[in-house]
């Protein structure tokens, strides 16, 4: 009895043993094989048996829900949020972590889920939504969300400024085209002018060179005239003084006719007297008579020869004073010839130095002319450049434009180009 009694007492202990063991977790499972033989032990066995049941139950659904805690952790870490703690546990505490569990699994889907909603709109260049993140009270969530809004708002500020760059660029750059256009056309007018322009001044230049050697020419056959109205000059003064001298010798002449007429004048008296004097001698004197009668004829006729010469002396008189005052006008007209040739040639010759002074004139200007034709055939290809560079500056921006109407964001539709 005693033996037995021992031998229960060793049995309870041992079961106590197996669920100290249980408890510590040295072993996963108690199985009773001994019993007791006493009543009295029976029982004690008995709700030790019940007692260790009830714990290895709860235990086992601890398990059970520590395992699904486990496998939803380990998915975690590798990146899955889509499982759930399903099981459920006789322990309050088990449970609410379990509930703590599933809640964050929830929030982290939620939150993602429109992460990746949005991250994907984004992808499609969609930027009107952000993140909601508010889902999560703090942590590195909290903060991940609002960098990714906060790269929303400086995604759509750059899109914004390149949206609108991209208008000013694309009006500017099609007045600039335009504006290229006119210059390249104004420039090639401009060189077509300046051709023409360097055309004419060489034919200026060609005339101012053949106009130089006519002023040559003409300083030349301007000093022979000279030379010729002063000789001209001269014959004339020697035509006025030998007019002099005829008038002189006329008016001689007319003396000596006077006297020739005196002398006919006295003859004729003086054979009138004879004749008388012969007629009054009779006989005797009819031979005188006769002597005196050719005297008379002769003093007639030399008185009538005296008269036509005084005559003709009038006559050459009057042309001789004609001829001295012809003389006279056509020296006075010589000396202002003269004069006036020599002013002639001092203009010409001023002229002559003008031309000169303008043909060098000319030919700086033509120096000049060809420079800026040179320049202007330089501006031509830079022109036509600048329009190339303007035109690709404006397919840019155009296609900037055409890219950024692509992309969806909040104020887009109020974006102008910046005058």
């Amino acid at each position: 009895m005693f033996l037995n009694a021992k031998k229960d007492k060793q049995t309870i202990l041992d079961n106590l043993d197996l669920l100290e063991q249980y408890i510590i977790e040295d072993i996963n499972k108690i199985e009773n094989t001994s019993t007791c033989s006493s009543s009295k032990y029976n029982e004690i066995e008995k709700k030790l048996s019940s007692i260790t049941a009830l714990m290895q139950k709860r235990n086992q659904k601890n398990l059970t829900v520590y395992g699904e805690i486990m496998l939803a952790c380990e998915k975690l870490s590798d990146g899955f949020i889509d499982d759930k703690v399903t099981s459920q546990s006789d322990d309050i505490k088990i449970n609410y972590i379990a509930k703590s569990m599933n809640t964050m699994f929830d929030k982290l889907n939620m939150g993602i889920s429109e992460a990746l909603e949005v991250l994907d709109q984004y992808s499609n260049q969609n930027y009107l939504n952000k993140i909601d993140a508010e889902i999560f009270r703090g942590g590195a969530f909290k903060v991940l969300f609002e960098g990714i809004n906060a790269l929303n708002e400086k995604i759509v500020e750059q899109v914004s400024s390149t949206y609108q760059q991209g208008l000013s660029l694309e009006k500017e750059s099609s007045e600039l085209t335009k504006k290229a256009k006119t210059l390249s056309d104004s420039t090639q007018h401009q060189a077509s002018a300046i051709e023409e322009t360097a055309a004419a001044i060489v034919e200026i230049s060609s005339i101012f060179t053949s106009n130089s050697k006519h002023i040559t020419s003409i300083i030349e056959v301007g000093n022979d005239v000279e030379q010729s109205s002063i000789k001209g000059l001269a014959l004339a003064k020697d035509t006025d003084n030998a007019m002099d001298d005829i008038y002189g010798f006329t008016n001689k002449t007319f003396d000596a006719i006077s006297q020739i007429s005196q002398i006919a004048f006295q003859t004729n008296i003086l054979s009138l007297n004879a004749a008388v004097e012969a007629a009054t001698a009779g006989e005797a004197g009819k031979g005188f008579a006769v002597v005196a009668q050719e005297v008379r004829n002769l003093a007639n006729r030399s008185a009538s020869v005296a008269k036509e010469i005084e005559d003709l002396m009038g006559v050459l008189r009057t042309k001789v004073e004609s001829g001295k005052k012809i003389a006279t006008v056509m020296t006075l007209d010589y000396e202002e010839m003269i004069e006036n040739i020599k002013k002639t040639v001092a203009l010409i010759d001023t002229i002559s130095s003008s031309s000169k002074e303008q043909e060098v004139g000319v030919e700086q200007i033509n120096r000049a002319i060809n420079s800026i034709d040179q320049a202007t055939q330089e501006n031509t290809v830079i022109a036509h450049d600048v329009s190339n560079i303007s035109l690709k500056n404006y397919n840019v921006a155009k296609e900037m434009v055409e890219v950024s109407e692509n992309i969806k964001f909040i104020g887009k539709e109020n974006i102008q180009a910046s005058i």
